[in-house]
């Protein structure tokens, strides 16, 4: 029900000063209207200040568990009253509650875009470090590569030279293996 029509309704019992209606929740919502119902927004509750506290007692009284009535196919034609006169409620008090209930959801949303702000940081600072990093690599390898070492090898390693094999020598010097043998056995019998 919107204000407007709660101000209609209201309006023969006095003059009505103001109205706040609660509005629905968002998941609800969102699971009402998934589940094939109206898109309408709807009201939880509502508050209503008369200019008369004689007239606001009066409306109270004859309006609480009564029909709302109205036409037969009326939207809230079956719905039922519910109202109480609150002695000694002042407006302040219901706008200090929803005033605070906004500042609660604003600090939580604050808080949120702090850690986000946060993580977005951290994120920017290690991918700024791994560009350093790959900078400082190339350079390392464009130095090996101007000073001859081989580009297998990492900066940190050391690199062990072998003695050559004997055979492999004298291969390379010329000497026949067969002549090698032959001199030995010789040498024995």
């Amino acid at each position: 029900m919107k204000p407007s029509t709660v101000r209609h309704l209201l309006s023969p019992y006095g003059t009505l000063l103001r109205i706040f209606l609660t509005p629905e929740p968002t998941p609800s919502h969102t699971k009402r209207v998934r589940a094939g119902g109206n898109k309408k927004r709807s009201f939880i509750d509502g508050w209503v200040e008369f200019a008369s506290k004689k007239r606001a007692k009066i409306c109270a009284e004859t309006l609480n568990g009564n029909i709302l009535g109205g036409k037969k196919g009326g939207w809230y034609h079956d719905d039922i009253w519910n109202i109480k006169y609150l002695r000694g409620f002042k407006w302040d008090d219901l706008m200090e509650q929803v005033q605070e209930e906004a500042r609660e959801r604003e600090g939580r949303l604050r808080a949120e875009i702090q850690q986000e702000a946060r993580e977005r940081r951290a994120f920017m600072e290690n991918v700024e470090s791994a560009k350093m990093e790959r900078g400082m690599e190339t350079k390392k390898r464009t130095k090996k590569r101007a000073e001859g070492v081989e580009e297998g090898k990492a900066g940190g390693e050391r690199i062990f030279w072998q003695k050559r094999v004997k055979e492999r020598d004298k291969e390379a010097k010329g000497i026949d293996q067969q002549d090698e043998v032959k001199r030995v056995l010789s040498k024995i019998f």
